[in-house]
């Protein structure tokens, strides 16, 4: 078992980690998250900025040092806008563990179904 899947297997059975691999998994999660998202929506010929998409409150909570249960919220454009919830388990084991990857494939999937259902242009 490597490191990162022993890890992972900590973080699922509620144990600590060390508040820097806290904070560094899950920036790696939430840039991994956020790539994976505007991929899906170059892939599906949308038109939009990247730079419209980002985490809510992103900096604050990414230098958290510990897990926490609150979901964390992904966000595409300012008035009219598309978001998406991932709980903080999810960031630092994606995309690593095959469980949490289909749970966070599956909502960005569902954001971006949402996207392409709008009439409106996407981003301000």
């Amino acid at each position: 078992m490597t490191s990162r899947q022993q890890e992972i297997k900590a973080l699922k059975a509620g144990e600590r980690l060390p508040s820097h691999r806290v904070v560094q998994l899950r920036s790696m999660g939430m840039h991994s998250i956020r790539y994976e998202f505007v991929v899906r929506l170059l892939r599906s010929s949308l038109r939009l900025d990247t730079l419209s998409i980002y985490w809510e409150q992103g900096t604050e909570f990414m230098l958290k040092p510990d897990v926490e249960s609150a979901p964390r919220r992904l966000v595409l454009g300012r008035r009219k806008h598309v978001s998406g919830e991932f709980e903080d388990l999810w960031l630092l084991c994606y995309p690593d563990d095959a469980e949490i990857r289909q749970l966070v494939e599956r909502e960005i999937d569902r954001m971006v179904e949402q996207v392409s259902g709008q009439d409106a242009p996407i981003a301000d």
